[in-house]
């Protein structure tokens, strides 16, 4: 058995497949299988992917019916075998050194179940992003800070808490190598939510395992066009409630597989809050006019929640709001109750 199952999902990813099949195959970690799933491409992709197999023994090609993307990566982790499981979408790339990193974190911390690092943001030409950039797309700038910069390990439940503002951790999955017993424990993905389901199994993820972060080699994702997440309208009304409903079902996850020792998480304030407060976001995202939006929160001042009261007071006062306290207040919380969030190593 090998040590690691890089996987491969695959549908019409010809254009960036050569690149791709190079970071694989040059790994400066050899000890790995490569196995592509392909949902039938009819762009090449396929007759491409069986050449390269012919050059390294390592690669094995299966072909399946297309079924959307998460059910491709269950596939890909119930038909490998290796102890981390990494999986390299097709269009996007990684340091020659990458997975001999992750390997080499995972192996020497076995509390950890991820291992993780940087993200380089790469246009459909392979230039890097001047637009965007990582960690400001996600909830890590706020959350872990200068610390990003050296390796460090993130305790349970700290990176499932900075879900809670509704960004991302892991902005994208070739950003991490995933201990294989750590799907026995959060189970595998879902496409309950659509093309953003993913959001729901890191915060699981996050809430349940120890993550390590590797700073010294880099994977990227690929911006284009007709990559699976171009569509999705994050600031909708309609992606608002997914992800709440995603963050809804994680938590109550992780409520019911607790462990003991995580008891007192349940008594946070910050967390005791986040109930009313997206209660109070819904019902305020239902009333289109600002009139109607007005009445509604004099009439939480007046009677409602004073979690809520206290929020849209502190909005009138210009206060930073709940969402932006949310991630330097859960640090606060662990150091005030002896718990480690983020250990240096």
């Amino acid at each position: 058995m090998k040590m690691v199952s890089i996987c491969v999902p695959l549908l019409n990813g010809r254009r960036y497949l050569p690149e791709r099949l190079d970071t694989i195959c040059g790994q400066s970690y050899k000890d790995m299988d490569i196995f592509v799933y392909d949902s039938f491409s009819d762009d090449g992709s396929w007759e491409y992917c069986m050449e390269r197999a012919r050059e390294d023994p390592r690669m094995r090609l299966v072909r399946a019916p297309r079924e959307g993307v998460y059910p491709a990566w269950n596939q890909c982790i119930a038909q490998t075998t290796g102890e981390y499981v990494y999986f390299a979408t097709a269009d996007d790339t990684m340091a020659l050194t990458c997975i001999e990193a992750l390997v080499s974190a995972l192996e020497g911390h076995p509390e950890c179940d991820i291992a993780y690092c940087p993200l380089v943001i790469i246009d459909e030409n392979g230039s890097k992003s001047v637009a965007e950039g990582w960690p400001e797309c996600t909830s890590l700038k706020e959350g872990v800070g200068a610390l990003l910069d050296g390796r460090h390990i993130r305790h349970a439940p700290f990176d499932g808490f900075m879900h809670l503002t509704g960004r991302h951790v892991i902005f994208s999955i070739t950003q991490v190598m995933i201990r294989r017993s750590l799907f026995a424990r959060v189970g595998k993905f879902t496409s309950r939510w659509g093309s953003s389901s993913d959001f729901n199994w890191e915060m699981k993820a996050g809430l349940l395992s120890n993550v390590i972060h590797v700073p010294d080699t880099w994977a990227s994702w690929r911006k284009h066009p007709a990559q699976l997440t171009a569509s999705v309208q994050a600031h909708t009304e309609e992606f608002q409630d997914r992800l709440e409903s995603m963050i809804e079902d994680a938590l109550a996850f992780w409520r019911a597989n607790l462990p003991p020792s995580q008891q007192i998480f349940l008594e946070a304030p910050w967390l005791r809050a986040r109930g009313p407060l997206m209660r109070y976001g819904r019902e305020m995202r239902k009333r289109k006019s600002s009139v109607a939006r007005r009445v509604y929160q004099l009439r939480q001042i007046l009677a409602g929640d004073r979690v809520v009261r206290r929020e849209i007071l502190g909005r009138l006062f210009r206060r930073p709001r709940w969402s932006t306290n949310v991630l330097p207040s859960v640090r606060g919380w662990f150091e005030k109750n002896g718990r480690v969030a983020i250990q240096g190593i």
